[in-house]
């Protein structure tokens, strides 16, 4: 069963890892951190996996955020894990399990991000979870690959999939690059789930907004971790950040 419905998923996206939806639950990181109403269990009571889906952002267009190049790209990322994840509760639903894909933004824009900084489920825990990364400074999830550069969806679904673990090792190196770097002066240096004010973060948002250039992306762009690139001319970089709203 578990290696008939997995073979299925794979044809429709192959880049997935697998949580136990229990292990909020058990795993004293995660359930002292995310509430009883945001767990899996909570959304779908018959639960039993949470599949994450990834994609990779890109380095290089990386190499020019903020800007229009990369608030393009980071729209169509979330356009296609939206519709990954609608395809492979389609294929669940299909054969006869129970499935909720879960929106990969669960919050209302910057004026919601203002109110309440958390959305209604955690995606980067889930994907901790489930074994593809851990946390680091910039308190986004890191993975061996891709370092910060990887952008994330999940189905909760009542079939049962062999699931992974928390990796044991830190993938971050605290170099302390995404501190410095950080324009907003967020990071203070301490690890996840302490180091980063929010309030000041959602400001840059905000800013970076009005300016039709949101999101930020530096604190990611300069990680060292995962698949780097030759960046792009610094001549090109300086013509697409010209591309923003002005007052």
């Amino acid at each position: 069963m578990d290696e008939g419905i997995r073979e299925k998923i794979s044809e429709i996206w192959p880049y997935f890892t697998v949580a136990d939806a229990t292990a909020w639950d058990t795993d004293p990181f995660v359930s002292s951190l995310i509430p009883s109403s945001q767990r899996p269990k909570s959304i779908l009571p018959s639960a039993k996996s949470v599949i994450v889906v990834r994609t990779p952002v890109s380095p290089t267009i990386l190499h020019t955020a903020p800007s229009i190049f990369y608030k393009e790209h980071y729209k169509t990322l979330n356009i296609q894990l939206d519709l990954i994840a609608q395809q492979i509760a389609t294929l669940l639903d299909a054969e006869g399990f129970d499935a909720v894909p879960v929106a990969r933004d669960g919050y209302q824009g910057i004026r919601g991000l203002k109110e309440d900084s958390s959305s209604f489920f955690s995606h980067r825990h889930a994907a901790y979870l489930s074994g593809l990364g851990t946390f680091g400074l910039n308190n986004t999830l890191l993975t061996k690959t891709h370092g910060p550069r990887v952008r994330l969806t999940s189905i909760i679904t009542s079939a049962e999939l062999k699931p992974g673990t928390p990796l044991k090792e830190d993938i971050c190196i605290k170099c302390g690059k995404c501190v410095s770097s950080c324009p907003a002066n967020a990071l203070n240096g301490d690890m996840y789930p302490g180091g980063l004010d929010k309030m000041s973060c959602v400001g840059r948002t905000e800013k970076l907004a009005e300016r039709g250039i949101t999101p930020c992306g530096i604190c990611i762009a300069v990680c060292p971790i995962g698949k780097r690139v030759i960046p792009p001319s610094e001549e090109f970089v300086k013509s697409v950040q010209k591309y923003e709203l002005r007052n």
